[in-house]
């Protein structure tokens, strides 16, 4: 497990800090840092940060087109 700081927080404690697995013989569960409640599972993490570069990439490319 890595200790990351993301852009959430623990609907428990408000801690910022989540451990993700790195292995795949972990559990694939991303947890609270402090209190280890459980936040989500790290595949659907991983496509919600996907999905978020996608619309920041759609944004910028539009702001490109419009100050052209």
């Amino acid at each position: 497990m890595i200790r990351v700081t993301l852009d959430l927080t623990c609907s428990i404690c408000d801690h910022d800090q989540f451990h993700l697995p790195v292995r795949a013989d972990e559990r694939q569960q991303v947890r609270c840092a402090n209190c280890t409640a459980f936040k989500c599972y790290s595949a659907d993490l991983e496509k919600a940060m996907i999905t978020l570069a996608r619309e920041r990439q759609r944004r910028s490319e539009q702001q490109r087109v419009n100050a052209a």
